[in-house]
């Protein structure tokens, strides 16, 4: 392996910023292997980093939601996955306090599906807050 091999991945993270008005990311993960693109945000609170990953799934294409409750920390990761338009696949994240009002049904260590519906109720309640 090269540095020349993650240069595609990091032109579409690039590109893919210059092109549309999403949230920074805190940092960025290339890799040449199964899950080459991970950009990790950095919001405060559910509300905004619901939003924030409502701003990049609006760009990209087969967009899925999961969130899987740390089981060696009190917090959960929420992931958007989806394609970037140059066809690369990006993971989104960003990690909440686990509250157990929001998220009663997530056992510790156990990746869930969550609704696009469910991060706008989110995403909601930030700017109602």
């Amino acid at each position: 392996m090269t540095s020349h091999d993650v240069v595609p991945y990091l032109d579409a993270v690039r590109d893919h910023l210059v092109r549309h008005a999403v949230p920074s990311p805190l940092s960025v993960e290339c890799t040449t292997w199964r899950e080459p693109v991970a950009v990790h945000l950095h919001e405060v609170g559910l509300g905004g980093l619901a939003s924030a990953l409502l701003g990049w799934a609006r760009t990209l294409g087969g967009v899925t939601v999961t969130a899987i409750r740390l089981a060696d920390a009190p917090s959960v990761h929420l992931t958007v996955v989806g394609r970037m338009a140059t066809g690369v696949p990006v993971h989104v994240w960003g990690a909440v306090r686990y509250e157990r009002a929001v998220f009663p049904d997530l056992p510790r260590g156990v990746e869930q599906d969550v609704e696009l519906a469910t991060l706008h109720g989110w995403a909601r309640r930030e700017v109602a807050a």
